[in-house]
């Protein structure tokens, strides 16, 4: 997310751009939009984002349905050709009443399906196309707008004047988003970014060595995450500030530190259970570049590459920080989901007993087994 240039608007107005998917070459797809704070903070610009075009976003890459709803081309809601992910909508005006009441307006003259045929032909990009739907102003001098990518569409903006919205008593305006992506013609998904909100979930609640949460390991498959790599770790809050100019839950990226990517550590146990540590691997940048590229490609299940393991896992500790691993792609429990990379080998001797051998449950764990509480 970047704030942009102005191109119109005062002060308080913003022009933003989301680039959901910024390893993607030459044509990064994006999409604009512009927010306006009606007070004198833009924390309030940003909120107003955040529920509609920003929901709009974290939908395209979640795909679970929490952020904002689907809507296929055959809905009643839905734009012909076209897979649809639409916010709801937020209102902000003087009186709390005639926000809501416009809101309610807003969401049943159902705008977008109503005036589809204005603006469909101009929906250019082949990965997703926003569109926002405002309407606000003083009574007597409302004003309708639709934008496509970020610039006003006069005969969409027409269409829902003529729509007969009704009149606030006092300033009112009320913003939703839509993001549009081409509908396939045989009914399945369509191409979402390849680009999630993270990797693959893991069945068990994931805790790390000194977990606060008050939640419980899951008896049957405890695992531990471990938040940072050591060397991340160790930097000072203002180091990390400086350095770190990539952190998402799969990689980091730190200047003059390293490149640093979350992989399983699976460790067996005696009893038939497996431990598994996400944990953080170093990796070199040609390395990790290939991994990014397969990730786009979905070639990344059954490769193998090496790095060094980048954190002390208990109960071996600093004994096995930094050893040589070798590690591989493995396939996602769920369609679109990246599968987390996972440590099969190492040369390093102990780190290869870890990984080979079946360990006593009360060593590897110890009063931190779950199946000591269960009991």
């Amino acid at each position: 997310m970047a704030v942009a240039p102005p191109h119109h608007g005062g002060g308080r107005h913003y022009d933003l751009v989301a680039l959901p998917d910024v390893s993607v070459q030459p044509d990064v797809p994006c999409f604009t939009d512009c927010v306006v704070a009606m007070s004198a903070d833009p924390a309030d610009a940003a909120d107003a984002w955040v529920e509609t075009a920003g929901a709009c976003l974290l939908e395209l890459l979640e795909r679970q349905g929490r952020f904002a709803d689907h809507a296929s081309p055959g809905d009643e809601g839905g734009i012909p050709g076209w897979h649809t992910i639409t916010s709801g909508t937020v209102a902000f005006g003087l009186d709390t009443a005639e926000n809501q009441r416009l809101q309610e307006a807003l969401l049943d003259v159902n705008v977008l399906h109503r005036i589809a045929d204005t603006f469909t032909a101009d929906l250019e990009s082949p990965f997703f196309n926003g569109v926002k739907v405002f309407y606000g102003g003083q009574p007597g001098a409302m004003e309708s707008e639709v934008r496509i990518n970020g610039e006003r569409h006069e005969a969409a903006s027409a269409a829902m004047a003529a729509l007969d919205l009704p009149e606030p008593a006092v300033f009112t305006a009320v913003r939703r988003h839509a993001l549009l992506l081409p509908a396939p013609a045989d009914g399945g998904e369509p191409d979402y970014p390849a680009t999630e909100l993270g990797l693959d979930s893991e069945p068990a609640h994931a805790h790390d060595g000194a977990c606060g949460c008050g939640g419980h390991l899951d008896p049957e498959h405890p695992g531990f995450d471990l938040p940072l790599p050591y060397l991340v770790a160790e930097l000072s809050e203002e180091e990390r500030t400086r350095r770190v100019r990539a952190h998402t839950d799969a990689m980091i990226v730190a200047d003059g530190v390293g490149n640093f990517l979350k992989v399983r550590l699976p460790v067996p146990l005696d009893d038939g259970r497996t431990v598994k540590y996400l944990a953080w691997a170093y990796l070199e940048a040609a390395v990790i570049e290939e991994v990014v590229a397969r990730v786009h490609e979905r070639t990344l299940t059954g490769h193998r590459f090496e790095g060094l393991l980048c954190n002390a896992i208990e109960p071996w500790g600093e004994d096995v920080l930094r050893a040589p691993i070798v590690l591989e792609g493995q396939p996602a429990s769920r369609a679109g989901a990246v599968g987390y990379c996972e440590v099969v080998e190492s040369g390093h001797l102990l780190l290869g007993k870890v990984l080979s051998e079946r360990w006593p449950a009360a060593f590897v764990l110890g009063d931190r087994d779950p199946r000591l509480r269960a009991d």
